[in-house]
C-alpha cells in the first residue's frame, strides 16, 4: 500500500496539523507533520503506543524518559509508550511523527 502525502486530508489542531490516516487507526493514530522552532518546542509529554519522529530538516535535542539525545536530518527517533518525550531546539526543526 502506499499512502501519498498529497492525497492525505489536513486536520487542523493546536500548532500543528496533522494528517489522519484513515482505516489504520488501530495501527496508527496520526500522522503529523510538525515544527519546532526556539520558542516553540514540543514539550514533555507521555501517552499511550510508540511513536516513530523522523527529522526532515535541521538539528535538535530530544528528551526521552530523561536521557538527552541530539538529533538531525534523515534520523529516525522510536518515542516508547508511556515514557515521556520532547524536542527543543536552537532553529527551526521539520519532522514527521507518525504514532
Amino acid at each position: 500500500m502506499v499512502i501519498r502525502f498529497k492525497d492525505l486530508q489536513l486536520k487542523e489542531g493546536g500548532t500543528v496539523g496533522h494528517y489522519p490516516i484513515q482505516g489504520y487507526q488501530k495501527t496508527f493514530k496520526h500522522f503529523a507533520y510538525r515544527v519546532v522552532t526556539p520558542d516553540k518546542p514540543f514539550g514533555p509529554h507521555s501517552h499511550e503506543g510508540d511513536e516513530l519522529w523522523f527529522i526532515l530538516k535541521g538539528k535538535a535535542k530530544v528528551n526521552i524518559g530523561g536521557e538527552i539525545f541530539d538529533v538531525e536530518e534523515n534520523d529516525l527517533i522510536v518515542c516508547p509508550e508511556g515514557v515521556s518525550h520532547g524536542m527543543t531546539s536552537d532553529g527551526e526543526v521539520h519532522w514527521l511523527c507518525i504514532g
